[in-house]
């Protein structure tokens, strides 16, 4: 019965997309694992949960992490078998809009400025692969297969994902390095599908029991933990080879405009580290009724389908009725639309990073990166948006860091915001 609704859903999804080729794989991936393997979904939101509670009661924000990173170019044609410096391209890309250090940060509309966050997150290729041995993060392997499909008709009848081939030696594609260790993104021909054309996808962390072991909370929701268990092996992103990167010579082979910039990386780096769209990913009705769990992400009926409308305001927020944030990276925009996460996308996260995912970031936690007392987001410059940030932490809405106490007596309050001020005005 689970598959006669699937396929029904699958159906209804693809006479909706045919339309429009560009969206990532993440909403079908999970109904179809969830058809074949109950409990995903209930261990990503139990995850979810745990990352927002972890948050409210870790207030310490003193650390860049950095994420080591791998690619594994998997090509069947020269034009697939993409140059390394596409790849650092797309390093740079993803370290950028992390950062908010993108060029179209300044696009980010006067309502939304206030919950714009730096992320404090970046990602830098890998200097030993798992054995020990020098690398530059980069891997190209040849595969006799001419593209990777996303989903097939037969996937329907057998509850797999059959992009996930791209993962493994055995079915064309490369193995994954140490997940534990490394994000791995996979880049090849993702084939047009019955579903039209996928430009990315990325499993959330479902590791629920790995989870409880690193949290230390004074209370944890109850929640089954018998649930989905699915291969680390799978962990990772996989992208489409055309979108790769901001100066990619075959980003013209998907034949669809608008997404030159390396952003649908962005995008799946966001899934993997816990964030859903924007619009909450409701299984038909009206996204107004549902919530992507962000609470400084208005809420949103639909992905805005790469409109970049800014006059678009599809639910009634309340007390103050926000307009769709289309600039959000978790909303389905073009790449010159997006131009930031949220406050509380950031904190999300950060605490999925700290734990679904500690291995990536294993021995950074003394790590302390403020050089100037006053400089909150790291910029080298003290402005007003270090003024806005550290109000924002004095309310309680961001995480503490030691460049925000001025006065150095081991907390955050008005005084500071006070001291700011002042040597601005200086």
């Amino acid at each position: 019965m689970k598959t006669y609704y699937l396929a029904i859903i699958l159906s209804i999804s693809s006479s909706i997309l045919a339309n429009n080729a560009k969206y990532c794989g993440y909403d079908e991936v999970m109904q179809q694992i969830e058809s074949s393997n109950p409990g995903i979904k209930q261990s990503t939101d139990y995850i979810f949960e745990l990352a927002r509670l972890h948050a409210s009661q870790n207030k310490l924000h003193d650390i860049v992490y950095k994420i080591p990173t791998v690619f594994h170019i998997v090509y069947n044609n020269d034009a697939q078998n993409l140059p390394d410096y596409v790849i650092e391209s797309q390093i740079d890309v993803l370290n950028a809009n992390f950062r908010r250090m993108n060029q179209n940060a300044n696009e980010t509309r006067e309502e939304f400025i206030p919950f714009a966050a730096d992320v404090e997150i970046e990602f830098v290729l890998a200097e030993e692969d798992p054995n020990g041995q020098p690398t530059n993060g980069i891997t190209h392997t040849y595969t006799s297969e001419s593209g990777f499909p996303y989903i097939s008709v037969w996937d329907i009848f057998t509850g797999n994902i059959t992009l996930d081939n791209v993962k493994s030696s055995s079915t064309g594609g490369i193995d994954a390095w140490d997940t534990s260790r490394y994000l791995n993104i996979w880049v090849c021909n993702i084939e047009d599908s019955f579903l039209g054309q996928v430009l990315g996808f990325a499993y959330p962390p479902t590791n629920v029991n790995e989870v409880l072991e690193n949290v230390d909370l004074d209370t944890i929701p109850e929640w089954p933990t018998e649930g989905f268990n699915q291969d680390q092996n799978l962990q990772g992103v996989v992208l489409h080879y055309p979108v790769v990167g901001a100066n990619n010579p075959q980003n013209g082979d998907d034949g669809i405009s608008d997404n030159n910039m390396g952003l649908a990386c962005v995008h799946e780096v966001g899934h993997y580290l816990g964030l859903r769209h924007i619009w909450g990913d409701p299984i038909g009705g009206s996204g107004c009724s549902v919530d992507d769990g962000i609470s400084d992400t208005p809420n949103q009926n639909a992905a805005s389908q790469f409109t970049c409308n800014y006059n678009l305001n599809s639910c009634t927020d309340s007390p103050i009725n926000y307009p769709d944030m289309v600039e959000n990276y978790m909303d389905y925009s073009n790449d010159a639309c997006m131009n930031m996460f949220t406050i509380n996308q950031s904190i999300i996260m950060r605490s999925i990073l700290e734990l679904a995912r500690p291995g990536l970031i294993e021995g950074q936690e003394n790590e302390n990166n403020c050089t100037i007392n006053g400089d909150v987001n790291a910029d080298n410059i003290i402005n007003v948006q270090d003024v806005i940030i550290a109000v924002n932490i004095v309310l309680g809405t961001f995480y503490y860091t030691e460049c925000a106490d001025i006065n150095e007596d081991g907390m955050v309050n008005i005084q500071d915001v006070i001291l700011i001020v002042n040597y601005i005005l200086e």
